[in-house]
């Protein structure tokens, strides 16, 4: 009785085992889609460095140009929530010849402006500049209906991976199921950053494979002929795994 016992346990085990094995006769297909989208944000990182012998005077001066330049992104009507400054930094630099004296104070702040109107992007770079603004640190364009536009990468994706699935299917002699067994997604882009300058630190701001499918999405003119800046398009993409069982 104990030898029938543990022969019936093992069955009971083996049975088990192969109700849960994954099934060899499977395929993976990936596609990607790439939505072009013309952004309808630009988000730019300015800075103000002073450098003078008098700490005090390096500071004041700093802090006189931030405002100026603060009061440029609100003379454009660009609404106070959408400027943020750093804290000032100070850095000294020693004489070569005395390592124990200072030879001048170097006061360093950032701002960031969110523009959500593309049109004033040139006139804030130029009053800035000649506000007192002396760096420009980071530019991003960006669009704000992004997550539309990531729900429109993934559809296509997922509509290129079924293809790419019945393509494969129809060329290898088999058939695949209607209906996957499992998906995976993955998104990402929806802005183009250009580092124009790089300053001495790092300024924290919080801001928010091949392709099978690529899109062009118009979000306004981007007719740049009367402009310096053409805002170009920036891209969207989607990158969707399906796995289907072979029939």
């Amino acid at each position: 009785m104990r030898w029938l016992f543990l022969f019936l346990t093992l069955v009971s085990v083996s049975d088990c085992s192969a109700q849960f094995a994954p099934s060899a006769n499977t395929i993976s297909i990936t596609g990607d889609a790439d939505v072009k989208v013309v952004p309808d944000r630009v988000t730019v990182t300015l800075g103000v460095e002073t450098r003078t012998k008098d700490l005090a005077s390096a500071t004041s001066q700093t802090d006189g140009a931030v405002r100026q330049v603060i009061a440029v992104a609100h003379r454009l009507g660009v609404d106070p929530g959408d400027v943020q400054t750093d804290f000032i930094r100070v850095d000294l630099s020693y004489n070569s010849n005395s390592p124990t004296l200072i030879d001048f104070y170097t006061a360093s702040k950032a701002i960031q402006v969110v523009l959500k109107d593309t049109s004033k992007f040139e006139p804030l770079l130029k009053e800035s500049l000649e506000a007192g603004a002396n760096q420009i640190y980071d530019v991003e364009f960006s669009t704000s209906e992004l997550r539309k536009y990531r729900d429109e990468a993934r559809a296509l994706a997922v509509k290129a991976a079924i293809e790419k699935a019945q393509d494969l299917a129809k060329a290898g002699g088999f058939t695949v199921g209607a209906k996957p067994l499992s998906v995976t997604a993955y998104s990402y882009g929806g802005g183009s950053s250009y580092r124009l300058c790089c300053g001495p630190y790092y300024y924290g701001f919080q801001n928010q494979a091949s392709q099978n499918v690529v899109q062009n999405v118009s979000s306004g003119s981007s007719d740049s002929s009367s402009k310096s800046v053409a805002l170009g398009k920036i891209n969207v993409t989607a990158s969707v795994t399906m796995t289907f069982q072979i029939q």
